[in-house]
């Protein structure tokens, strides 16, 4: 659920907070007052790429917060299963801070990327804008609806249909290698014979450039490190550390408190000692002979060279030598390896197209409920002489989907033919479309959270309050928020806020409320009046269509 969004300096937006409750949120607001800049921030939250143009004043950052809480146990566990930290009670902050120079995204604390959020998010809310409808126009969504209906099945299905094609895909990969004349072949034979001899004799071996860089940088500054351990050599035996220690060990027969004194010299005196006979003999090992020098340089460089060809890895360059290996073999005995690519290829199809014939007449099993279902929406929502069928045919290539070309076919009226949906509705009759889908995946939907961006439009009168009654039904099994125009939908509110645009220190700031009864009255008072005046004839049809409302909600 969607607990509470947190706007700064966002468009018009200076400071806002609101907190979401359960069930039916709806947001109103004069046209112009910030409804869909409030849509806006809300899609910052989840994803959207910012854009300095978000920022109210280039010198503050704009700052959003969106809190959730998800009550999904199957939710919480495919969102713990994605490394989100969330803890046992399913709380989750999104934060997204814009400034000049940054743009700053956090998960309950922790750094993120906008993919991670955006895929996080899409499991916790499903926002439907006052255009989408235009989606129905095409058939890929049409698929995905029909999907969507099915539940777990499909996905199970889609899933195996998916690894069955990347499975195809390597086949097909690998059948192409085979194309070739015999000139081609051999010459691939003798490049890889060539590759294979290099890597075998190079014998390479993990953290070995590393070593030899290292003696490599010693060996070329051989002459100067001895130069320098023979100035500390000569320096240290210059140091008469030992007549210090006699004399001051005579002096302690007369003062023991010079006993200290006498430790510490003969401590230098043992350290110098240690140091002359240490340097001696790192002054024999950088001794360095040409030969030595050469070798090293000689093994480094064949490493380097070797490696550029395979990213400076040597895991990748093995790995390589294994398959080249595997490839020569395959050339060498090129008919029966071409021969057991294409029996492969050909088994993959059969599998792939056996998987998407089961996925096909899954989906023909329950277009029939979902047609049924369909109808019985839309006819609630004024449709009264509607036909609504799904054309299921079969596309010529096989995709991740499988191989349906899906059509949802319909008519709105007594004696008209059926038709392709994108071919007949108004956006108007889209809206309710939509909605009316919405309203079926709803009940299997896991998404808690649904945001109808004014999914009203086009509409008014009775079909109004039959789009009030659908969105109080999907309210009932999950939070819904929504914007609307309407007094019909907005006395359905379980919670009710109005955006409002005012003007503040010369600058127009858009506000957000929440209302309580008496200002729920006077706001749907304000969507029936045309003229925005609330007379007592107006508040009383206010007050009568919020109580009908209410009636219809218990």
């Amino acid at each position: 659920m969607l607990e509470s969004l947190s706007v700064k300096n966002f468009a018009l937006i200076k400071e806002a907070h609101i907190d979401f409750k359960n069930n039916l949120n709806v947001l109103t607001g004069e046209t112009g007052s910030g409804k869909s800049i409030l849509i806006g921030s809300i899609n910052l939250a989840l994803g959207m790429r910012a854009s300095k143009d978000f920022m109210r004043s280039v010198d503050e950052d704009t700052v959003v917060s969106i809190a959730f809480q998800v009550k999904n146990k199957d939710t919480l566990e495919i969102i713990k299963s994605m490394d989100v930290p969330v803890d046992d009670r399913g709380n989750i902050i999104i934060y997204r801070k814009i400034t000049k120079d940054k743009n700053i995204a956090k998960i309950n604390d922790e750094p993120s990327t906008l993919n991670k959020i955006k895929e996080l998010t899409e499991k916790l809310i499903d926002i439907y804008g006052q255009h989408d409808g235009e989606s129905l126009r095409k058939n890929a969504k049409h698929v995905e609806f029909l999907d969507d209906f099915i539940g777990a099945e499909s996905v199970a299905k889609k899933k195996k249909i998916s690894e069955l094609y990347t499975v195809l895909k390597q086949k097909k990969e690998k059948l192409d290698s085979f194309n070739l004349d015999e000139r081609m072949r051999l010459r691939e034979i003798d490049i890889l014979k060539y590759e294979i001899d290099e890597l075998e004799n190079a014998k390479l071996k993990e953290g070995e450039e590393d070593e030899l860089a290292e003696r490599f940088k010693v060996a070329s500054n051989s002459k100067s490190i001895i130069e320098s351990l023979t100035t500390a050599f000569n320096a240290l035996q210059e140091v008469n550390v030992s007549t210090a220690v006699k004399e001051v060990k005579y002096a302690v027969r007369y003062d023991e408190s010079l006993n200290d004194i006498y430790s510490s010299l003969m401590d230098c005196d043992s350290i110098i000692s240690d140091s002359i006979k240490e340097i001696d003999k790192k002054i024999e090992k950088y001794d360095i002979d040409e030969k030595e020098y050469a070798d090293i340089e000689n093994r480094l460089n064949l490493i380097r060279s070797i490696l550029a060809k395979y990213d400076n890895s040597v895991e990748k360059a093995l790995s390589q030598l294994e398959y080249k290996k595997k490839r020569l073999m395959e050339l060498d005995d090129y008919d029966n390896e071409k021969q057991k690519a294409k029996d492969e290829v050909s088994k993959a199809e059969k599998l792939l197209y056996k998987a998407s014939e089961e996925l096909s007449e899954l989906r023909k099993e329950y277009s029939k409920d979902f047609i049924k279902k369909i109808v019985e929406e839309l006819k609630d929502l004024g449709f009264l002489d509607v036909k609504f069928d799904i054309d299921i045919a079969k596309k010529q290539e096989i995709t991740r989907d499988g191989f349906d070309e899906v059509t949802f076919m319909i008519s709105l009226n007594t004696g008209e033919k059926m038709r392709a949906l994108s071919e007949v509705a108004s956006g108007g009759e889209l809206s309710r479309i939509m909605l009316s889908i919405k309203t079926i995946l709803s009940e299997s939907y896991g998404t808690e959270t649904l945001i109808f961006d004014e999914i009203d439009a086009g509409i008014s009168g009775i079909t109004a309050s039959k789009v009030a009654s659908k969105l109080n039904r999907i309210a009932k099994n999950h939070q819904v928020i929504l914007i609307t125009h309407l007094p019909q939908i907005a006395a359905m509110a379980d919670n009710h806020f109005v955006i409002r645009k005012d003007v503040s220190d010369d600058r127009t700031v858009t506000t957000i409320d929440q209302l309580d009864d008496n200002g729920m009255i006077e706001e749907i008072g304000r969507l029936i009046s045309s003229s925005g005046e609330l007379t007592n004839n107006v508040l009383a049809n206010a007050k009568e269509l919020k109580e009908s409302a209410l009636k219809e909600k218990r």
